[in-house]
């Protein structure tokens, strides 16, 4: 019998013993890595996800920027919401979206195509930049560069964006699928008349450093005004913030307003788009033809003081003349020369015994300088009245200095107490009230600078205090204040008026103002009249020419180095003016026009300016706009004008509609001696007669053809330095004699 061997415990040997240790190891810290984390840091996590994050966290919710409005309620200034569409090439489905075939039904007749090509159709038709060819290789080139994203169209309305979503490479996603197409939004300030109101409406942007770095309050990606009303206006149009809170959702996060943001208020200004296009339109044609460096218009209502439109232009750096002024020469103080005569002889009459009948000689002027023996060129004895229409400069110091002999001063204070020196309380951020001070007079030469004050120098008025002075004498002896608000609006609705408001009911007596406006009548109807040569249209005027000697800025240096600007006047050049209202018989608007070194016709104010002032109030009449009291007859059959609102470059239909005249008459023409027949025969454009028409017709047609204009005269063209029918050659220079 054999003996039995004891057993022996049988050993673990499975190579896994290790794994598992370890795998038991992790299992634990894991265990308490969750349980430290959620329970025994938890507050800490808490803290930093909530910093992170910020949920729950009250943020500041940003308003949108108020818009500019036309009294009609045309825009002028408004914010725009913009999006910039893309493809995500992050997404993977974009592959399965574009790069699919589309499968049409066998014996259709449409071949099969990629999902890519009725992309690039679709933009190429919505968005032409690019051809369909070009945003299919564009796109490609971004996928194989393994760009992130592929810009699809910039700057597109919310509406051409969900259009483009709906075409068929994206809309047939499944409902709550991505289709890789996104947006972003973007906001910009929109003008519709840039040109017109450049200067007016100023612009607004977003902050940049400078302005943050200038203005504390300011926050990044806000919206401010860095001039014009943008600027002056910017409180009312910013609005005011609202609150919002960032919550976790459960896709997500998302933010939930609490209160919502107040919108800035949409500004209604007085400005009449209409009038401005023809203020401008008419200003810049003579300031070009004239060769001069700057023109400025404004136009008023009589009776409330509401401005119509401010024109401004100027020739640039280039010598090419633009309506992108570098400031708004209607606000800018200047002296006004012989237009201030009208006030001078205003404050004698409120002053004074002045009879506008009586006959007087106008020697001993000013006896404190040896009766200022300025030259007169006009005889002795003068009337009162003539002294306004013939623009007499030692008549009108005779006036003012009889009355205030003795006081000259208060001459001075009965002015700046009159109300104009609030005039120029306008939201223009930029507007340069009068400037009228005392004299000492304890020099001999201060009395010289006074009775040079009596007819526009040595005070300094913008061209908006100067026709407030015409309006108030248009509008029985009330000054108003001169106003670009009419409303505030919100949501649609009119929040607040602003009412018209009078400067001094008792600027002059309506009886005074009377006289005035007859004298005025006189400038431009009578035969000895400066302005004599715009009477004869359609609606009576009355107004005051000016003519003031010219000035340039200089600059130089002070002993630190830094730079001093100040003015010389410019030998033989001139600044000219006119002022005045219309119609006279029921004034009904006032209007200024300003001209600053005219070329051409150098010193005529009545010409030039008062050209222009006679240009509006007839196309105006034209446009139906007035209330005359003669019978409106319309010179065109077009029931209502083209607008033109954004553009200066005239289309034939508003050619047509502005022309007011019949054909011209060419009989007058000898027959050019070239063979034009021969031209004609070779297709070569040849001179055109201008003979009979307007100036602006034949300034038109003229630069049409690429020529040179130059102007002589006013009234329709007599002459011309060309023959018609010659061959005509880009930047040939014709000289148009007019009469």
């Amino acid at each position: 019998m054999k003996n039995k061997q004891p057993k022996k415990k049988r050993r673990n040997n499975s190579p896994y013993w290790f794994v598992h240790l370890v795998a038991l190891i992790a299992a634990c810290a894991i265990l308490y890595a969750a349980v430290k984390t959620s329970v025994i840091d938890a507050p800490h996590w808490n803290r930093k996800a909530e910093t992170m994050l910020q949920l729950d966290s009250i943020r500041l919710a940003a308003p949108q920027r108020g818009n500019i409005l036309a009294h009609d309620g045309t825009p002028l200034a408004q914010t725009v919401a913009l999006y910039t569409a893309y493809v995500d090439f992050k997404d993977p489905v974009i592959d399965t979206l574009l790069y699919v075939d589309i499968k049409h039904p066998k014996g259709s007749g449409i071949p099969d195509t990629l999902n890519l090509d009725v992309l690039c159709s679709y933009l190429a038709q919505e968005f032409p930049v690019k051809t369909k060819d070009e945003y299919r290789q564009y796109i490609n080139k971004k996928r194989r560069q393994h760009s992130n994203s592929c810009v699809l169209a910039e700057n597109i309305s919310l509406e051409q964006y969900e259009s483009l979503k709906n075409i068929s490479s994206f809309k047939n996603k499944r409902k709550g699928r991505h289709t890789g197409l996104t947006k972003q939004r973007s906001y910009k300030r929109f003008y519709p008349y840039d040109e017109l109101t450049s200067v007016i409406l100023g612009r607004a942007s977003q902050a940049t450093a400078e302005m943050l770095a200038n203005n504390k309050s300011y926050k990044r990606n806000e919206w401010h005004g860095t001039s014009g009303l943008e600027r002056g206006l910017d409180t009312l149009l910013f609005g005011s913030y609202g609150t919002a809170q960032k919550q976790q959702e459960h896709w997500g996060f998302g933010v939930r307003v609490l209160e919502p943001p107040v919108e800035g208020y949409d500004v209604v200004t007085t400005l009449d788009m209409t009038i401005q296009e023809i203020a401008e339109r008419n200003l810049m044609h003579m300031v070009r033809s004239q060769r001069a460096e700057y023109g400025t218009a404004v136009i008023m209502e009589v009776a409330t003081g509401e401005i119509r439109a401010i024109a401004n232009v100027e020739k640039n750096k280039e010598g090419k003349y633009t309506f992108k002024t570098r400031r708004n020469y209607a606000i800018t103080a200047i002296e006004p020369g012989s237009v201030v005569k009208t006030l001078s002889m205003l404050m004698a009459m409120e002053n004074g015994k002045v009879d506008p009948y009586r006959e007087f000689n106008s020697e001993g002027a000013i006896p404190e300088i040896g009766g200022y023996k300025a030259i007169s060129k006009y005889k002795n004895p003068l009337t009162v009245q003539e002294v306004i229409i013939r623009s007499d400069n030692r008549g009108i110091c005779k006036i003012v200095g009889d009355v205030y002999r003795g006081r000259y001063n208060d001459f001075v204070h009965d002015i700046r107490n009159s109300g104009i020196m609030r005039t120029m309380e306008l939201p223009l951020p930029d507007a340069q009230a009068p400037h009228v001070q005392p004299m000492a007079f304890e020099k001999q030469w201060q009395y010289y600078a006074f009775a040079q004050m009596i007819f526009g120098y040595h005070n300094r008025f913008s061209p908006i205090t100067t026709l407030s002075v015409y309006n108030a004498i248009a509008n029985d002896g009330k000054l108003m204040q001169p106003k670009l608000l009419k409303s505030l609006m919100r949501d649609g609705k009119v929040d607040s008026i602003f009412e018209p408001v009078c400067l001094n009911e008792h600027f002059c007596t309506p009886e005074h103002a009377a006289q005035l406006r007859e004298m005025l009548h006189g400038v431009v109807n009578s035969p000895i009249g400066t302005a004599r040569g715009i009477q004869g249209g359609r609606v009576v005027i009355a107004g005051k020419t000016g003519t003031a000697n010219a000035t340039i800025e200089t600059l130089s240096y002070d002993a630190d180095g830094k730079k001093q600007y100040g003015e010389k006047y410019a030998d033989g050049l001139w600044r000219l003016a006119f002022a005045g209202f219309f119609p006279y018989e029921n004034p009904q608007y006032s209007c200024i026009v300003v001209v600053d070194k005219p070329r051409v016709n150098t010193a005529w104010a009545g010409g030039v300016p008062g050209g222009v002032f006679r240009a509006i109030v007839e196309e105006m009449y034209n446009r139906n706009l007035l209330e005359c009291n003669v019978e409106y007859t319309p010179v065109d059959s077009l029931p209502q004008p083209p607008r033109n609102s954004a553009s200066h470059n005239l289309d034939k239909n508003i050619y047509d509609y502005l022309h007011q005249y019949p054909a011209p008459d060419t009989t007058r023409v000898k027959k050019a001696k070239t063979d034009t027949a021969v031209v004609e025969a070779a297709n070569m454009p040849v001179v055109p007669s201008v003979v009979g028409w307007s100036a602006q017709e034949a300034l038109y047609e003229l630069e049409k053809l690429g020529m040179e204009v130059e102007l002589q005269g006013m009234g329709r063209v007599e002459r011309q330095s060309l023959q018609a029918g010659i061959p005509l050659q880009k930047g040939m220079k014709i000289k148009l004699i007019l009469k």
